[in-house]
This record gives C-alpha cells, sequence and structure tokens, in this order.
C-alpha cells in the first residue's frame, strides 16, 4: 500500500519535481513490532527503578543529549555549564547562556506541552529555545523576516558545494510548514512515520537562518518523549552523533531525485534509531540496577536508623544512576526531610564512603562504592 502526501520535493539544481509518498512495506511493520515489544521490556526496567535514580538518571541524559545536540553543529558546550542552567531557578535561567536550551528540555521532563499547530507557534519554540544562543554566536543569523528568514539559505558539503537550498521565499516557508504540521498531525498516519515526516521536512524546509538541526532534533525528543518516555527521547541526538554519517545521507537519499519523492527508506531510519534508543536505554538501566541491587543490602547492612538508611540510599543511586552525585536539596526532597536534617547526616558518614563534588554549586554527593568492595 502507498500512501501519498501533500508536499513536494525537488533536489537542488534539477528541474523534475516529485510528491512526497511512502510504502508500508514489511520491514516498517517488523521494526513497529519489535519497537512496542522491546518499549514494554523497557517499562519492565523502569519500573523497578528508585525514584531517586529515574531522576538523577534523566538529569544525566539530559545533560549528555544538549552536549550532543550542540556537538552535532559544531557548537561547544560543557557539561559544567549546562548543569549550572539546569540547578537555577527558571526566571534566573534564561539569563545565563544555554538558559533557553536547558528550559525548554527540563519542561520535556516536566510532561509541559509545546505547541506545534502553526507556523507562528514554530517562530514563537525559536525564540524561546535557542534565539538566544544565535544572538550570542551571530546576531546576523537571527530571522530577519516577518516569522522566519526573508533571504535564501544553502546547505553545503565540506567541500562548500551546494547540496540543498530551503524553501523561498519566506511566503512559501510559510506554506511548506503549514503543509509540514498538517502532515505531523494527520491521525490516519501512524504517529512514528509522522514524526519522521515532520523531521526530514523540518530539515528540508530550513525555515531558519541557523538552528534548524537543534530545532528539529528538539521537537522530535519531545514527540517521543510524549510517546515513550523521557529516557528513550533523550537518547536522540546520542545515537544521531554516532551515526551522524549514515543520518546525512538518509537525507541526501530522500531529497534525490533518484528517488522520486519515497520517503520510506527515511521513516525505516528513523523507526531504526528509535528502536535503538530503545534497547540502549534498557541495558544502561539493567547495568545500573545490578550495581544498585549488588551493593544495596551490604551498604545498609548495618545502618540502623530509617533516615540515615534513607540518606544512605539515595547517595547509593546518585553513584550508580548520576555522573555528578545529588544535592543536598534533591536528597532532602527524596526524603521528605528538611535540609538541615540532611547536612547532619551527612557529617555523620565517615569521609571514606563519600564523594563530595564541590566543583560548582550547590555540591553533590555520592557513596564511593568501592570502599564496599
Amino acid at each position: 500500500m502507498t500512501r501519498h502526501l501533500n508536499f513536494i520535493l525537488q533536489e537542488y539544481g534539477q528541474s523534475q519535481t516529485y510528491p512526497a509518498f511512502y510504502c508500508y512495506t514489511e520491514e516498517l511493520a517488523l521494526l513497529q513490532e519489535a519497537i512496542g515489544r522491546d518499549f514494554t521490556a523497557l517499562l519492565g526496567h523502569i519500573a523497578h527503578v528508585p525514584t531517586a535514580g529515574i531522576d538523577q538518571f534523566l538529569h544525566t541524559c539530559l545533560v549528555q543529549e544538549i552536549l550532543a545536540t550542540n556537538a552535532i553543529e559544531g557548537v561547544h558546550s560543557t557539561k559544567r555549564e549546562i548543569r549550572a542552567a539546569m540547578e537555577t531557578a527558571p526566571a534566573d535561567r534564561l539569563r545565563m547562556r544555554l538558559g533557553g536550551v536547558v528550559n525548554k528540555y527540563t519542561r520535556i521532563l516536566q510532561g509541559e506541552e509545546v505547541p506545534l499547530e502553526t507556523p507562528a507557534d514554530l517562530r514563537a519554540l525559536f525564540d524561546a529555545f535557542i534565539a538566544d544562543e544565535i544572538r550570542r554566536a551571530n546576531p546576523s543569523n537571527l530571522p530577519n523576516g516577518h516569522l522566519f528568514r526573508r533571504d535564501s539559505v544553502d546547505i553545503v558539503s565540506p567541500t562548500q558545494k551546494t547540496i540543498h537550498r530551503g524553501s523561498y521565499p519566506e511566503e512559501k516557508i510559510v506554506r511548506d510548514l503549514e503543509q509540514a504540521l498538517a502532515l505531523l498531525h494527520a491521525e490516519q498516519i501512524p504517529l512514528l512515520y509522522r514524526i519522521a515526516i515532520f523531521h526530514y521536512l523540518f530539515g528540508y524546509i530550513h525555515p531558519f537562518c541557523d538552528g534548524n538541526g537543534r530545532m528539529s532534533r528538539f521537537i522530535t525528543t519531545y514527540l517521543l518523549a510524549r510517546e515513550f518516555h523521557p529516557t528513550v527521547a533523550l537518547q536522540l541526538s546520542l545515537l544521531i552523533k554516532k551515526r551522524r554519517k549514515s543520518y546525512y545521507k538518509l537525507f541526501a537519499e530522500t531529497t534525490s531525485s533518484l528517488n522520486c519523492g519515497d520517503m520510506t527508506p527515511f521513516i525505516i531510519g528513523t523507526l531504526r534509531f528509535v528502536h535503538e534508543a530503545i534497547d540502549y536505554t534498557a541495558a544502561a538501566l539493567e547495568e545500573r540496577l545490578q550495581r544498585y541491587r549488588k551493593y544495596l543490602d551490604i551498604v545498609l547492612k548495618d545502618v540502623h536508623d530509617k533516615t540515615m538508611r534513607g540518606v544512605y540510599d539515595v547517595l547509593l543511586q546518585a553513584a550508580v544512576f548520576s555522573d555528578v552525585g545529588a544535592t543536598v536539596s534533591e536528597i532532602a526532597g527524596t526524603l521528605d526531610k528538611t535540609e538541615t536534617t540532611i547536612y547532619a547526616k551527612l557529617k555523620q558518614i565517615p569521609e571514606v564512603y563519600i564523594n563530595q563534588n564541590r566543583t560548582s554549586r550547590p555540591y553533590h554527593y555520592m557513596l564511593r562504592t568501592e570502599a564496599f568492595d
């Protein structure tokens, strides 16, 4: 079965245009089946991870996702500045470098909705998400039209050869985005197919002078988080970075006139990324769960005070599921205790058992698991 889509594709330098379409294939059906089966298994792993552990794991994934999505575009960022933005109040965060980026990604974890109904919604997302980063890097790359770019933009190869020209003029950008958004919301098409199609079309249209890749990956991450789980969605840019060559090859082959508008390979490629993200997340959580279970009874064996047992447990989770540890505020929130109580308990733990990360405030704490080997 073939489904024709209301969008016309054209390779740069070619006069022939092709209506986009995709085919329902056995490979797609098997991929969907595998995704459903493996996601069900992943939910079983997630159900066994303690609350603090999942939060710590998500925060670690969020940092890695932002690092990767920036690195794909050649934008330098560090774990420290991302963490600093994460641990700053939202109102103050927006004044920091990466503040808007961190703000939007943290809202994925909070389950907040991002409007994606109209081209104006996409411009509003751009302004809140990444406009400040582009302003800091090069203000001339900010949108100069009514909503999007006014000028033509070319995507070039490393040898500076033009390989694609985004939609132009702005009126066509708006029309093309309206068609892409209509496809994103076309409920007669399976959701994962729609997510893949929109991801491709956003890159094809290229509505902004800069930030298109980071925008499209954020939107895809947001949509996957709503369909699956944030732990899966926050692997997207890491996997794309690892498979960058094949990722860009998918775009080039889909746009090629030799492909005649067939989007089936791009949809298959996207579903493979999703499947890999699910399996990667499941393996990562299973390995961490085994470590957590290995140490829990050993750590708590001679600890009898209920609150202290809770502190040790959260510190162990921080050691296993996080890359930096837990703050006093996070420990207190998990155990429903005051920060004063947590500080007092931390002082009672022998120094040989605890690692204090003092590279930035607030300080982070985790157990030294090697002390229990």
